[in-house]
């Protein structure tokens, strides 16, 4: 029998070490999960999906009238925060406590956010695309309450992590505390929206207030989240220098200097003066902070993975932002059409400019990142590599078709564009098929059992490596 007094003993110095060093049990919580697959079931259902339909019902030249304006703007919203902000939202409860070294409030705030913003996003496209049912002007409030509620909530969570952390502060915090106002300023005109709407008794958005609130949920919040991990998180896994601080400072203040100017062009009936000083801004700020996290420069350090890992991620990190200078660049010349009262481009169908910046940066990034962070967060293989290689080609040509057929005469603009929406739907179901297999147990025992595999490799190397260091020159083995 053991000594009891001996155990005692133990049991309390155990307790000691709990109580001194207590456990930290958010960093146990994979928080993300349930934000990314519902942001990939919401993109697969009124997201890409519900847009690509809408194009192929043009292509085939099927009389949509009101119906167009509807779908596409209900499913802006979809995209906006279904897609891009549900999976940015898990993605930061993830990285910010980490980012500051601090816990984050769970699980209850997750579970309520994820709730909130999934009824709200549902309620906004079943109250403006089923315009036929006298409760439409109550869905359409209630979805802006909802969503309201949700990015508030997000809001206070992810603030008091930024500022309860204890790490010394980095370059991502400035773009996250400004995302987390940009979120709350898009859910309140979305709010603004929806009540307009519904007193009006219109199943149109008004244009002005639906421009504003697309800038603002898409550049402001989404690609500060997006601008912010960035800077901390790809010079490190590209391998390059460290972000340069000047130049990220310059960009912080472009983007969302250009960013309050566009907003408040659109909310002063689309002013071309302060959209094209905005759009002039962000184009700057854009090229700073390319130039900031040098990712057209080379690499610095030498590439090292973990066993599995998707590499090429680096193609979507990287035509990510060209993607995003050439959204710049068509921003310019859009807002220098207004301002000279004339139109730069042939023709403009289904919002070429949007998408590209939507498409081409926001849902590239998400991919490639995801494609990175997902199984790191996870611990798992990312299964058939082939298939984000395919995502990626499938994208970028949609992107490219979208573009071409939006602003070029070049005939059969619809199908055209059919074909970009169909190319976008095959990436991101692609991307999701991958990324969900990602998140199961089976891919998880996989990276176990590579990892076990390669340290069994390691260990018989071993004594080969050993006995030719301890050989002496033109001897035996050292004993």
């Amino acid at each position: 029998m053991g000594n009891p007094g001996a155990a005692l003993i133990a049991s309390v110095s155990r307790l000691r070490r709990q109580k001194k060093y207590p456990p930290t049990p958010w960093s146990a919580q994979r928080l993300y999960r349930p934000f990314v697959r519902s942001s990939l079931v919401m993109a697969l259902s009124l997201g890409f999906t519900a847009g690509a339909v809408m194009l192929f019902l043009s292509a085939l030249k099927i009389s949509v009238g009101l119906t167009w304006v509807t779908h596409t703007q209900a499913h802006g919203v979809a995209q906006v925060f279904g897609w891009s902000g549900l999976f940015m939202m898990g993605v930061a409860f993830h990285v910010v406590p980490r980012f500051r070294n601090g816990p984050i409030d769970f699980p209850w705030p997750q579970r309520s956010i994820l709730a909130l913003i999934l009824v709200g996003i549902v309620l906004r496209f079943t109250g403006q695309t089923v315009d036929s049912l006298s409760v439409s002007p109550g869905l359409l409030a209630a979805s802006g309450v909802c969503l309201v509620l949700g990015v508030v909530l997000f809001a206070l969570v992810i603030g008091r992590a930024l500022l309860r952390g204890t790490a010394p502060h980095g370059p991502a915090e400035p773009w996250l505390g400004m995302g987390l106002i940009w979120a709350v300023v898009a859910a309140s005109l979305h709010l603004d929206i929806v009540i307009r709407m519904g007193l009006n008794n219109s199943p149109v958005a008004p244009l002005f207030l639906d421009g504003a609130f697309i800038h603002a949920a898409t550049l402001g919040f989404i690609g500060n989240f997006i601008f912010g991990v960035s800077l901390r998180a790809v010079p490190a896994f590209l391998g390059l220098r460290p972000a340069r601080r000047g130049l990220g400072w310059l960009a912080f203040g472009c983007i969302n200097g250009g960013l309050g100017l566009t907003v408040g062009g659109w909310l002063a009936d689309m002013e071309p003066w302060l959209l094209a000083a905005g759009a002039l801004l962000e184009l700057i700020g854009f090229a700073s902070l390319v130039a900031s996290i040098g990712l057209l420069g080379r690499r610095v350090t030498p590439r090292n993975y973990n066993l599995g890992t998707y590499v090429r991620y680096e193609w979507f990190v990287r035509s990510a932002y060209i993607w995003l200078l050439v959204a710049g660049i068509l921003q310019v010349l859009q807002a220098a059409g207004g301002v000279w009262e004339t139109r730069i481009f042939p023709a403009e169908l289904a919002k070429p400019t949007l998408h590209v910046l939507a498409l081409g940066f926001v849902t590239m990034m998400i991919m490639g990142m995801g494609s990175r962070m997902i199984p790191l967060f996870e611990g798992s293989i990312l299964p058939v590599h082939r298939l984000m290689d395919l995502a990626y080609v499938s994208l970028n040509v949609g992107v490219v078709l979208r573009l071409a057929f939006g602003v070029l005469p070049l005939g059969a603009e619809w199908p055209g564009l059919a074909a970009s929406g169909m190319l976008g739907t095959l990436a991101l179901a692609l991307f999701a098929w991958v990324i969900w297999r990602a998140l199961n147990a089976p891919a998880r025992e996989a990276y176990r059992a590579r990892a076990e595999e390669f340290g069994r490799q390691q260990m018989m190397a071993m004594p080969l490596v050993l006995g030719k260091s301890l050989r002496p020159p033109g001897g035996k083995p050292a004993d």
